[in-house]
């Protein structure tokens, strides 16, 4: 299994979150999430790096704009 660098694994997050329609800055920050897991855990793979950095969407994507407000609560 060959070892890639961090810049690769950010190079290729990135890419794949632009083409899912995700904002670049947002896919630069997920995809630094993601190479930092690629490199601090062994026999991690880019796929898994890949779901690591989409499970930080949801909340990257709150601090962004306004807060998530429910309907129907007071």
């Amino acid at each position: 299994m060959a070892k890639f660098t961090k810049e690769q694994i950010e190079h290729q997050i990135t890419g794949e979150f632009i083409r899912s329609c995700i904002e670049a800055g947002l896919a630069r920050s997920l995809a630094i999430r993601g190479a930092d897991h690629y490199i601090d855990t062994p026999n991690a793979t880019v796929a898994n790096s890949l779901v690591y950095a989409k499970t930080y969407l949801k909340s990257l994507r709150r601090v962004r704009g306004k807060p998530v407000m429910k309907k129907g609560r007071k």
